[in-house]
């Protein structure tokens, strides 16, 4: 999404406005969280881009995904990366929808 003109409307056309500086920051922030964490640093929305990330199938991450619920684990490791849900955003479970 191309964020400049929502920015620009908010700061009245000056980027260096605090409104403007609070929005752009709002869209980043907002735009990197996804349900996915890996090492704790890059952030997957959905299952596709994450399993072509750690170069698995989507049945092997589900799987993995799977037996981790089972064991109410929050990670797991899979191909020398840590996979987390994303619980700051409220998820509970890899596979679960969040509550």
């Amino acid at each position: 999404m191309n964020w400049t003109p929502h920015i620009m409307d908010a700061g009245q056309g000056d980027l260096s406005s605090p409104a403007a500086q609070e929005l752009g920051h709002k869209y980043w922030q907002t735009s990197a969280q996804g349900h996915y964490i890996v090492d704790y640093a890059k952030y997957f929305s959905n299952l596709i881009a994450l399993s072509e990330f750690l170069q698995v199938t989507q049945v092997q991450l589900r799987l993995a995904m799977i037996k981790a619920d089972e064991r109410h684990s929050h990670q797991f490791t899979m191909n020398d990366h840590i996979i987390r849900f994303n619980n700051n955003e409220g998820y509970q479970s890899f596979l679960k929808p969040q509550s």
